[in-house]
């Protein structure tokens, strides 16, 4: 049995909870049985970013009606962990703490 999925310009899956996810988990991916069920979530969110560049993509269903995806896009981007990691970061080295001392004062 197949399913629909959405894909964006990344590669990236459109999730049930209306976010993009990278696949590797998929049974969090949203997918609907016919192609125009898809296609009227795609311009639905597509209505909400118009930056995005969707597309609806066939693939199969595993046993536990779950699409089976083989290519997995890159990770979201969660600006949350980003922080954390540069809070909990090392100081930079002093040689490129001169280099930015020295551009200011230039």
């Amino acid at each position: 049995m197949d399913a629909f999925v959405i894909r964006n310009q990344l590669g990236q899956y459109y999730a049930k909870k209306g976010e993009w996810v990278s696949g590797k988990e998929p049974n969090l991916v949203f997918h609907q049985p016919h192609h125009d069920q898809a296609l009227n979530q795609l311009i639905e969110v597509n209505s909400k970013d118009i930056t995005l560049r969707g597309s609806v993509v066939k693939l199969t269903l595993g046993e536990k009606r779950i699409p089976i995806i083989e290519e997995f896009g890159p990770d979201p981007v969660q600006p949350e962990l980003d922080e954390a990691e540069a809070e909990g970061s090392p100081a930079a080295p002093e040689s490129e703490n001169k280099t930015d001392q020295d551009e200011v004062a230039a």
